[in-house]
């Protein structure tokens, strides 16, 4: 399953899809057709076709290099690569993504923001991935230096509480697709420049976006889901990433500690306690007020956009806040905070300083002891998830005939606004 969508990209521009026919301003009908041009002007919101789109889809994490490069200062959905880091699939309905083959009267902009649709956390270890096939070691919901030590986790379960090839791990599906996207439209502004210098819209994004998936009491909800496909699809994620480990579900639980051949080792049950983890299907709703609570934003004068000439439709950062810390949730590394967290970074990874991160613990013998237990601070997070960024043109193709006639006419000039793109 993993090796069909990991290390896949899919580029679909308007030369390898179906032809759509779209209905073209004026009906059909002769140019000077007043009454076809009204009904094409007046045609309500809803009703004015999408003419092209382009849609990013990125799997989470990206590696800092991809991420840094793909959401920089500015970001391009528009651009003409076919190839662009991080990105997985390029769906546009251009010929050359961004450049028109025919005129349009543009009449409205969708600035489309989707996610995962689902949520949930759980907790696991990390280990370091193998070459090639290898017993897994178990996967405690908590261990000891003592467990470790005394050989409670096997010969591959590190040597060390601070062995760096297995440590304990939080894996998180969703959420940080929520917070990244969340944070984009934030950090930018959306800039659509016309006539080399003009702005048609200079507004924040989130102002101007779609936002889902929703948190409206009819779409949102919980239940429980297995959680292995999605760390096998992760751990494939971060294998090709370049990550030394991977992601391993809890399958047992510590009950406590004995004292064997004079020294203090781990007692461990088997469990599936984990193999399901709690669900929550929604998210984040629309914020941008500037689309009326609708999947596009109205401009307020029709906008002429001619054929040839590249859409100058940007994403330009504002918040440098948001930046990081959407960087921060699409990143392999957490960037800046890196793969392996510790609480403060003042803090030792392991927490191996003489008496630091000691408490007694009461053993399971014939005669219980008190015992000095020491455990990791430190985790390292995992993640997965999906986000979708899209640009989508409303308004209508205009054939020459017509172009001509809307510009000349003196009926149609107070409703046409005649702009080149940038």
């Amino acid at each position: 399953m993993s090796k069909s969508i990991i290390g896949r990209k899919i580029i679909k521009f308007g030369d390898s899809q179906d032809k759509v026919r779209r209905v073209p301003f004026g009906l059909g009908k002769t140019p000077g057709d007043l009454a076809a041009a009204d009904k094409c002007i007046k045609c309500s919101f809803g009703n004015i076709p999408v003419i092209e789109e382009v849609v990013w889809t990125v799997p989470l994490p990206l590696t800092a290099e991809e991420a840094t490069a793909t959401f920089a200062d500015t970001v391009n959905l528009l651009s003409g690569s076919s190839s662009v880091p991080g990105v997985a699939s390029i769906d546009s309905t251009f010929l050359i993504n961004g450049i028109l083959q025919t005129d349009i009267l543009t009449q409205g902009v969708g600035v489309h923001v989707f996610h995962e649709p689902m949520s949930w956390s759980s907790i696991g270890n990390a280990f370091l991935a193998p070459a090639t096939a290898v017993a897994a070691p178990p996967s405690p919901d908590v261990y000891t230096e003592n467990d470790v030590a005394h050989g409670a986790l096997g010969a591959t379960g590190g040597t060390t509480i601070t062995d760096a090839n297995y440590t304990p791990a939080d894996f998180e599906w969703g959420g940080p697709a929520w917070k990244a996207g969340w944070n984009f439209i934030n950090a930018y502004q959306f800039q659509w420049k016309t006539s080399q210098r003009e702005l048609v819209l200079n507004e924040l994004a989130a102002d101007v976006s779609y936002f889902g998936s929703f948190a409206d009491a009819e779409a949102s909800g919980t239940s429980e889901v297995p959680i292995i496909e999605f760390v096998a699809t992760a751990n494939a994620i971060y294998r090709s990433k370049g990550s030394s480990t991977i992601f391993l579900p809890v399958n047992f639980r510590r009950v406590g500690s004995i004292t064997t051949g004079g020294v203090n080792v781990g007692v461990f049950h088997p469990t599936r306690d984990f193999d399901l983890a709690p669900v929550t299907w929604g998210g984040l709703r629309w914020q941008g007020y500037g689309c009326r609570g609708q999947m596009y934003r109205p401009i307020e004068s029709p906008c002429f956009l001619e054929r040839g000439i590249p859409i100058g439709m940007l994403f330009v950062v504002q918040d440098a806040v948001h930046q990081a810390t959407m960087l921060e949730a699409l990143t392999i590394n957490n960037e800046p905070l890196g793969q392996n967290i510790s609480p403060d970074s003042n803090i030792t990874a392991g927490n191996t300083i003489t008496g630091a991160n000691v408490m007694l613990e009461q053993t399971l013998d014939a005669v219980p002891a008190l015992v000095a237990q020491q455990v990791n601070v430190s985790r390292q997070t995992f993640k997965g998830g999906i986000i979708k960024l899209g640009i989508k043109l409303k308004g209508w193709e205009m054939p020459g005939g017509w172009k001509a006639y809307c510009e000349s006419s003196p009926a149609m000039a107070h409703l046409v606004s005649t702009k080149a793109a940038a």
